[in-house]
This record gives C-alpha cells, sequence and structure tokens, in this order.
C-alpha cells in the first residue's frame, strides 16, 4: 500500500525519509540501488523491500505535496503565485521544486466539481463576470445553485451572445439531472432566449419563474463569488493563455465545491 499522505513521512537529517510500505513501521535499512540508480529500503518488521518514488506514476513528488501546492494555490485567501508557492514548499517541507514544475500540477490536476448524489431542484443564479487572458478580454459564464451551494457549470468565451448562454445553461443541466425551481440572472437579454430553448419552460412558466435583477438584491449570491474570483485571480493581472485559464478555473471551483458538500 503506497502512502499518500504527509503525516507518513518523517524528518532524517535534513530530508524526507518513508516508512514502510507494507507496515507503517519506520524500523528499516538500505538495501542497496536498483536498476536506475534509486535508493532502496528493507523493512526490519516486515522484510518488505522499497523505493523511495512518488505514488504518482512519471512524478518525483508524492501526491500529498502536490494537492497541497494546488489547494494553496486556489484559495483565494492565499493568493500565492508559482514562485511563491516554490517558496513555501521549502521552507515548509525542504523540498526544491521549480515553478515550471509546480506549473504542470496545475495544469494536469483535472477533477470533478459537482456530485449528483442526492441532487434536488433549487433555485440557479447565473452571471458572467469579464476578465482578460494575454490582454484580450474574455468573460467567466457562472450558474450556481443556492440549496446545494455548488458551481454546476462554468464556460469562457469571448463573446457575451445567446450561443454561450445557451452552452453553460445546457452544461448545468446535464450536472443538475433535473430543472431549477427559479432562475435569477442579471438583465442579460440573451439569458431569455437561452432559458426557454435550455430549460423548456413554456411561456407562462417562463415568465414566473424567469427573475431578472441587478446584482444588488436577489443576485448578490453569485455576485460574492465572483468578487471572490476577482480578487484570486487579481495576482495574474492577466493570464497567458486559455488553456491555463481553463486549468485554474476547474480547480478553484472543485475546491470551492468541496468547501461546500451537498
Amino acid at each position: 500500500m503506497l502512502q499518500t499522505d504527509l503525516s507518513s513521512f518523517s524528518y532524517k537529517k535534513g530530508s524526507l525519509v518513508p516508512w514502510c510500505k507494507r507496515c507503517g513501521t519506520q524500523h528499516f535499512y538500505r538495501n542497496g540501488k536498483n536498476r536506475v540508480g534509486i535508493q532502496r529500503y528493507k523493512c526490519r518488521q516486515c522484510g518488505f523491500r522499497f523505493v523511495w518514488t512518488s505514488d504518482l506514476p512519471r512524478r518525483n513528488f508524492f501526491s500529498s505535496i502536490v494537492t497541497f501546492a494546488v489547494e494553496i494555490y486556489t484559495t483565494p485567501q492565499m493568493a500565492a503565485s508559482y514562485r511563491g508557492l516554490k517558496k513555501i514548499l521549502k521552507k515548509a517541507f525542504d523540498v526544491d521544486v521549480s515553478h515550471e514544475t509546480i506549473r504542470q500540477w496545475i495544469l494536469t490536476t483535472k477533477k470533478p466539481i459537482y456530485r449528483r448524489e442526492n441532487a434536488k431542484p433549487t433555485v440557479w443564479h447565473i452571471d458572467e463576470t469579464y476578465f482578460k487572458i494575454k490582454g484580450v478580454g474574455h468573460w467567466l459564464w457562472i450558474v450556481y445553485a443556492r440549496k446545494n451551494r455548488q458551481v454546476l457549470s462554468w464556460h469562457i468565451s469571448k463573446k457575451r451572445d445567446i450561443t454561450n448562454a445557451k452552452r453553460v445553461l445546457k452544461n448545468a443541466l446535464e450536472v443538475a439531472g433535473t430543472r431549477p425551481l427559479k432562475i435569477i440572472t442579471d438583465k442579460l437579454k440573451a439569458y431569455d432566449r437561452a432559458i426557454k430553448k435550455i430549460i423548456g419552460w413554456n411561456w407562462r412558466e417562463h415568465k414566473k419563474r424567469y427573475i431578472l435583477d441587478s446584482g444588488v438584491g436577489k443576485n448578490a449570491l453569485i455576485e460574492r463569488l465572483n468578487r471572490e474570483i476577482k480578487r484570486r485571480i487579481k495576482w495574474f493581472s492577466t493570464f497567458q493563455t486559455e488553456k491555463g485559464a481553463h486549468a485554474f478555473f476547474a480547480l478553484w471551483f472543485y475546491h470551492f465545491n468541496s468547501a461546500h458538500p451537498t
């Protein structure tokens, strides 16, 4: 069984030393090296031989350190850059890692953002916020479920039109698996046709359940979420690539939903 948490390791002579991967004891000795020159250990307790490598394929660092760095990166209150994370990891765990390696961790970490178990119809809040990718303006569309306190879907686009409004609504409907009780938006006209097309409400239902709001009142909930996002991404000034923006928001919304389990 591989060790995957930071408590499974201890410091010895300034470096991390693993416990036995089978029995968990720390009674072992060096037992030569393997074919590629990596130090091998043998447990005195159970006789298990193992090498100290990552529990992740083709990685030099354990998943615990990768997860720690990713969570710090996506936490609004921390707002650490790649180079800032490099210093944190060195100070906290005495590991040397380049900022480029941390960037690759961010790009390759992919997790779901919503759990459908016991999902029930709720009120949806929809809004879009402006940000830049390499100096070019883009829109981040968000669908937020009030009762579940979860981001159902999000979408990045260059235009603020009905096509993109339909896309983010369609994704939210597929994720939630059920139509909302009510939808609250700002006064963007694209939502009018998009809601009728994707949600499928008839005209009477549509007028009753589709609420326009300036964001000061009933839609203030998602406006607060937008402010949290703005506070975190202000450290970037601008994203350098659309791929980087997608990677960041995928992780950010994952951790946001994890903090508010359904």
